[in-house]
């Protein structure tokens, strides 16, 4: 049976921002983007729950979880789904940056989410003018509490205690100019499996599928083909 790959999105949920990917991947592999809904506020494990409603997973499934997804990834595995193989894409399975807890419990986000990004942080993120413009229907769609609360499920998530690491193989597609998620992030993952393997993709910030599409295409199809061929 052929590998297939189900994304899971980032923050915005809605998967629009998996299309310069998709667009890199061709038909090399089936391919499956799950979308979170955007007017609703919920916790990790309802968004869990969403994704089991939508994908039938078995040991030719490969996960790949973009960014906010780590959480989502990290309680399906939790739940004891089968897979191939996860692969994190500039994710994290806790809070990337713990001090954010104190500021996203007293901070408006639901202010921010559909204003203007200023030129310093369109820099910093590394967001160009394609992304720009696949971003503003992405901001349109997501209502600003759920965009908000889900920042609020990132500044509250907490390493976890794992009696026994998975088995499974992790890779890890790391933006080296990433200042979102730090390398910490990347390095936890050991914690929790025996086996992962970190690639990282340079001259990328934290929109590392968005701006390294083919980049990041050459490599899941590089570790596809290599999980096909293995016994």
């Amino acid at each position: 049976m052929a590998t297939k790959l189900v994304l899971l999105p980032g923050l915005d949920g809605t998967g629009l921002l998996f299309q310069p990917l998709l667009e890199a991947l061709g038909a090399a592999f089936p391919v499956q983007v799950i979308c979170y809904p955007p007017d609703q506020c919920l916790s990790v494990e309802a968004l869990a729950a969403q994704v089991r409603a939508q994908v039938t997973f078995d040991i030719d499934t490969v996960l790949l979880a973009e960014s906010f997804s780590g959480l989502i990834a990290v309680e399906l595995l939790r739940q004891g789904i089968p897979l191939r193989s996860v692969i994190f894409c500039a994710s994290f399975a806790s809070a990337p940056h713990p001090w954010l807890l104190k500021l996203a419990m007293h901070l408006p986000l639901e202010r921010w989410w559909r204003l203007p990004l200023p030129e310093s942080l369109l820099r910093l993120l590394g967001i160009d003018a394609r992304l720009q413009a696949l971003l503003k229907p992405v901001r349109e769609q997501v209502l600003p509490s759920v965009a908000a609360y889900r920042l609020r499920l990132i500044a509250a998530a907490r390493p976890f205690a794992l009696a026994q690491r998975w088995e499974i193989p992790c890779h890890y597609l790391r933006a080296v100019n990433d200042w979102a998620v730090p390398e910490r992030c990347a390095n936890e993952l050991r914690r929790y499996f025996y086996h992962v393997e970190i690639t990282r993709i340079a001259q990328s910030g934290h929109f590392l599928l968005q701006t390294q599409p083919a980049a990041c295409a050459a490599v899941l199809k590089r570790l596809i083909i290599t999980m096909e061929e293995s016994p």
